[in-house]
């Protein structure tokens, strides 16, 4: 069993996010430890990793044990960070950083029960000798390398997908904020996975491991249609711990055309496919700038758009819930 404690400082500070390049950090993890891939994407991605073009993320996933180098899964600053944001994280990482985190890898031992208290013997050999070639040979431009390879890997199994998958993990943290609201944080976050109990103020996860995590830096929650079970990324890292918690998401399911879209806010929602201002939808739709705060003010509750503000200027943008209904939604006539 691993117990998180969650103390008033750590449950102030929790949130969640989606993490692009987690994501594909999660479905490498599930292509290493599962025999057999149920998901199309899981299939596709182990199609790819004996292509011959992933030949760094083929040898870390031949590698791993219980322990994945954090660069690997970047902590993301924002709700929704686009990948090219975590892209140039990875590939920006201090070189000393990168250095210490695959010594843990491959060396295992003392260097990987630094990083992860709770493993035990089994979990803490060093890497086959194959593995340590592969990653060794030019490890200078390692974190060069990876960025590259994850960005190719991006492009062939989760780019034309992920505003769907957002989607999904969007109306689950909402409902998961109206089940706080309801039941309570500790309820809540019990009820995220069957491994997981509540405890007298802390957080336990049912694990062949024992361990804890102490401290009061706070966790991000962060939603994962591959991992099938409750992970944990940096977790002693103060600014990069991560609970990553299984969601049936699934990219392939279409959402239905809410009645909050009557026509005018479907072509509102439309022209949004880059951020603009009340006063210029109200002039591209030849509307006052009153009902189009009204629209925009539906909108926002149905979670379709979202506003940011830059210096005297309010924008809106779409969310990728909005981007994935658009798509089921019919196009208007010429």
């Amino acid at each position: 069993m691993i117990r998180l404690h969650m103390s008033a400082e750590r449950l102030a500070g929790l949130r969640w996010a989606v993490s692009p390049v987690g994501e594909l950090a999660a479905a490498l993890v599930t292509v290493a430890e599962a025999r057999t891939a149920a998901h199309p994407v899981l299939r596709r991605l182990r199609v790819l990793l004996d292509s011959g073009h992933l030949p760094t993320l083929a040898a870390v996933t031949r590698g791993y044990t219980a322990y994945l180098p954090e660069l690997l899964t970047p902590a993301p600053c924002t709700f929704l960070p686009p990948v090219e944001e975590q892209l140039h994280a990875v590939a920006s990482t201090p070189t000393n950083t990168v250095n210490e985190q695959f010594t843990a890898f491959l060396t295992g031992g003392a260097a990987r029960r630094d990083r992860c208290p709770w493993l035990g013997e089994h979990e803490l050999q060093q890497a086959d000798a194959r593995v340590r070639g592969r990653i060794e040979r030019n490890e200078h431009d390692l974190r060069e390398r990876l960025a590259g390879e994850l960005h190719w890997l991006w492009q062939r199994t989760m780019a034309a997908r992920w505003d769907a998958v957002t989607a999904g993990f969007e109306g689950f943290v909402e409902r998961q904020g109206t089940l706080a609201a309801r039941e309570g944080l500790g309820g809540a976050l019990a009820g995220l996975h069957s491994s997981l109990c509540w405890d007298e103020g802390s957080l336990r996860i049912d694990s062949p491991l024992d361990g804890e995590v102490s401290g009061h830096h706070p966790f991000t929650l962060v939603p994962s249609l591959f991992l099938p079970r409750i992970g944990l990324h940096a977790p002693l890292h103060r600014g990069g711990a991560q609970l990553v918690v299984p969601v049936n998401a699934s990219p392939d399911t279409k959402p239905v055309m809410a009645p909050v879209l009557g026509a005018t806010r479907l072509a509102i929602l439309r022209s949004l496919a880059e951020p603009r201002t009340t006063t210029a939808l109200a002039a591209r739709h030849h509307l006052t700038a009153a009902t189009v705060s009204f629209h925009l003010s539906r909108l926002l509750a149905a979670d379709l758009v979202r506003r940011e503000r830059e210096g005297r200027y309010v924008y809106y943008r779409r969310t990728a819930r909005a981007r994935a209904l658009l798509d089921t939604a019919p196009r208007p006539a010429p």
